[in-house]
């Protein structure tokens, strides 16, 4: 799913339109309008972070589509541990946890 694609749904979701957005987010309408025209721009880091304010949600619950009030303690837990962990060193998180997940679906 495209930044754009989880922008529309979240914005299907609470009946908002484009305007509304961008109001909300404090950028110029063209500024929401230019990531859904022809431009196809991209948001940028820091307007997926006001997104995000705008919306209530957390930049985890926007990149996820899991609503953290409903993780528990232990998905809490991995995720602020998974934060820590220097980026050149995801793919080995992430190639553990895809293995650790295959090898519970062949038991």
């Amino acid at each position: 799913m495209t930044v754009q694609e989880r922008i529309e749904e979240l914005l299907k979701k609470n009946n908002w339109t484009k305007y509304k957005l961008a109001k909300e987010a404090g950028f110029y309408p063209t500024t929401v309008y230019d990531w859904f025209n022809e431009k196809h721009y991209t948001p940028d880091r820091a307007s997926i972070e006001s997104v995000c304010l705008a919306f209530g949600i957390s930049q985890a619950e926007f990149y996820s589509r899991v609503d953290e009030s409903e993780l528990t303690s232990e998905q809490t837990a991995l995720l602020e541990l998974f934060a820590k962990v220097p980026e050149s060193k995801r793919k080995v998180v992430f190639d553990l946890l895809r293995n650790l997940s295959d090898e519970n679906k062949t038991k």
